[in-house]
């Protein structure tokens, strides 16, 4: 173990001695650069910036462009330069890599080989010194002097050696460069070409009536949208309110179906317990007067048994005297008649269909009176 450490102290100090150089020669050429843009930040350019960007200004591998600090370009020894994020990435994934094939290494100080990921140029480091990497300031200045250079948007021609596109062919409603003027747009055929700074001051009135226009159409949208909203609003507290009012007047009709049915309940328990009591009352006197009829009829044959001539002619006479009296008219057995009892239900028909249409909800169209009426006629009448 002691002869492993021994050996990543040797090349930790050798790296270390190399970077040192690399460090005072990447400044030296840094210093010319810097002089070099500060020349060239005097002087007007015209540069395709996204391409510049693609070029100089974007880590190649992970394809972001440089910032700090993650982002923060660096040399590596072969003088190419990548994010110190990717360079990270790099030793993160071969130092894993080995500690695969020698777990024993674990816990020690790793280096290992690193690729350049351009030219394949290998060298060997540990992380501190990879961190410790100068960082590129030929990128830095460029990134600075694209930052404090004015910008201008210029479209190039495809069709004509990437010309700029100076012109304007009116009926084409299209930019045209100069070449275009003279074999696709000509003016004999037909085409009406002016300078695109002409066809600026021509058109820009036109773009911002349009632009107004479609800012004011923009803003009545908006009060439109929130008109439906407060309706949306309204509606739901219609709804609350309308529910409410059909189940207080379902409500009363239940509360009055129900009194009616207790109504009803009474007078038929009423009507029905009058008559079972009629009924009752029948019966007693029938009963009484078969009990009478019962005592006579043994005192007659008692009196006859005993040829009690005196007692038999007493008994018959106080037979003869109670037949007098009007014999028990029952209508159930004289004449056939009961009295029946029934629920007259005859117009449920009628009410079952009544309620079956009782109700309605009505919808009308009112004007708003929370919002000026004037002024939305005026506006209508812009439109």
């Amino acid at each position: 173990m002691a002869a492993k450490a021994s050996f990543f102290e040797r090349e930790e100090a050798a790296m270390k001695e190399e970077l040192t150089k690399d460090k005072a020669s990447a400044l030296k050429k840094n210093e010319g650069i810097y002089n070099s843009l500060n020349s060239l930040n005097k002087r007007s350019m015209v540069l395709d910036e996204e391409n510049f960007e693609d070029v100089f200004l974007r880590c190649n591998v992970c394809k972001d462009r440089f910032s700090e600090p993650n982002k923060t370009p660096k040399i590596l020894n072969c003088h190419h330069s990548f994010c110190m994020e990717c360079i990270l990435k790099l030793f993160k994934t071969e130092a894993e890599y080995r500690l695969t094939l020698t777990p024993s290494l674990r816990g020690m100080p790793t280096a290992v080989t690193i690729h350049c990921p351009s030219c394949r140029h290998n060298f060997i480091s540990t992380e501190e010194n990879l961190r410790q990497l100068p960082t590129d300031h030929r990128i830095v200045q460029l990134m600075d002097f694209v930052k404090h250079t004015d910008r201008y948007t210029v479209t190039f021609c495809s069709k004509h050696n990437m010309q700029p596109l100076n012109f304007f062919c009116e009926p084409c409603i299209k930019p045209v460069c100069r070449d275009c003027t003279v074999i696709d747009h000509k003016e004999t055929t037909g085409h009406l070409v002016m300078d695109l700074e002409q066809a600026m001051k021509k058109y820009t009135p036109l773009l911002d009536k349009a632009l107004t226009e479609m800012q004011n159409e923009t803003k009545l949208l908006d009060e439109k949208r929130m008109a439906l909203e407060s309706t949306i609003i309204r509606l739901d507290r219609t709804k609350i309110d309308l529910l409410q009012s059909i189940h207080q007047t379902f409500d009363k009709i239940r509360v009055s179906l129900c009194e009616r049915e207790r109504e009803l309940r009474d007078i038929a328990e009423s009507e029905i317990t009058k008559e079972r009591t009629r009924l009752t009352e029948k019966i007693q006197l029938l009963k009484a007067r078969n009990t009478t009829l019962q005592e006579h009829s043994k005192q007659l044959k008692s009196a006859k048994d005993e040829s009690n001539v005196e007692e038999m002619f007493r008994t018959h006479q106080d037979i003869r005297e109670s037949r007098i009296a009007p014999p028990i008219k029952v209508r159930e057995f004289d004449d056939g008649l009961l009295t029946t009892f029934s629920f007259n239900s005859s117009e449920d028909a009628m009410l079952l269909s009544k309620l079956s249409n009782f109700g309605d909800i009505n919808s009308k169209v009112e004007h708003d009176t929370s919002r000026p009426r004037g002024a939305l006629k005026a506006r209508v009448a812009r439109r």
